[in-house]
């Protein structure tokens, strides 16, 4: 065997060896540049079924009656709403949107519904928001126009937000569930706004808004995907019928009730010469019970009375009924 040189040597050492140049073809770099990159669209893979969408509307239109009844109390001035459109979007659609024409405030909740969403209130209204929480009478202001929202401000729009979020999670998933909602911050700038340009899916409720004299809109976006486990706990919902809550907040709201003593008819004739001092005599007698009436509709039988100097009516079981009546 003849000896190598440690020159000969040195040069079999720098050169490179057939598999290393066989694996180094095989393995292409995975830092590529100046390629295209088309950024993976959720919204063409994510849908909701027609029952899950057919629940959300169902909630939304019950929201409109919660935030009545959670948003008066605080403004103290009247308010309407109503549902503008409601459907998938990707958050940068409705970034263009809202763009110079919302504040808007991402929120995360936690529980059933958990997840990133945001919230969006057209400024005139946030602005109407600020005035009436301050003490003043609800108007837009062009001085705040021209600046930047004070910190006090901001934290008066982020509790109006709050209370907003507390009755989506109210109408949507229920009292009885563990949950919290927390605002992160409040996006009033265009620039802020303008980062928003995932690909990531929103069920956007758009709502008209009326505070007072001004008008505009709220946004309420949600990820879609947090409410495809929705659909579980509203089946549960109705298997268990449980009793309605009495510390929801349509609970407080106040209703008229109309005791209605007797009918009569008369005819058109006899309409048009009723004078002072004329008596009609009703189909009702003296001493029976009469008719507790709701909204149209006969709720009970009732006995008129007095309590304390005052009218009342005392309830009566289903079985007493008026004269004339089959029983």
């Amino acid at each position: 065997m003849q000896n190598l040189t440690p020159e000969e040597i040195q040069a079999l050492l720098q050169q490179p060896s057939v598999g290393a140049v066989s694996a180094a073809k095989r393995k292409p770099s995975r830092i590529l540049s100046g390629v295209t990159f088309q950024p993976y669209d959720m919204q063409a893979t994510l849908t909701l079924t027609p029952r899950q969408r057919a629940m959300i509307r169902q909630w939304a239109d019950q929201l409109i009656q919660s935030l009545r009844y959670a948003l008066i109390p605080s403004l103290r001035m009247t308010l309407e709403l109503r549902l503008n459109s409601e459907g998938l979007v990707s958050l940068s659609e409705l970034a263009s949107q809202w763009k110079g024409k919302a504040y808007v405030i991402p929120m995360t909740t936690s529980g059933r519904l958990r997840g990133d969403h945001f919230l969006a209130l057209s400024i005139n209204l946030g602005m109407v928001v600020i005035d009436r929480l301050l003490g003043g009478p609800g108007t837009v202001s062009r001085s705040l126009l021209q600046r930047p929202l004070s910190r006090l401000e901001v934290n008066l729009l982020l509790k109006f937000s709050e209370r907003i979020a507390q009755s989506l999670l109210t109408v949507f998933v229920g009292e009885g569930e563990e949950q919290t909602v927390q605002l992160q911050n409040l996006w009033t700038s265009e620039e802020q706004i303008a980062m928003l340009t995932d690909k990531v899916t929103l069920y956007s409720l758009c709502y008209d808004f009326q505070l007072g004299q001004e008008s505009g809109n709220l946004w309420i976006a949600l990820r879609a995907d947090a409410l495809k486990g929705l659909e579980q706990l509203s089946s549960h919902q109705l298997t268990q019928q449980p009793a309605p809550s009495t510390s929801h907040p349509v609970m407080s709201l106040p209703v008229t009730m109309k005791v209605v003593l007797a009918t009569g008819r008369i005819t058109m004739k006899e309409l048009k010469q009723l004078q002072v001092g004329d008596v009609i005599l009703l189909d009702g007698f003296k001493g029976e019970p009469v008719r507790l009436v709701w909204n149209g509709r006969n709720l009970c039988m009732v006995r008129p009375g007095i309590r304390n100097g005052h009218l009342a009516v005392q309830v009566l079981p289903p079985k007493i009924q008026q004269r004339g009546e089959v029983k």
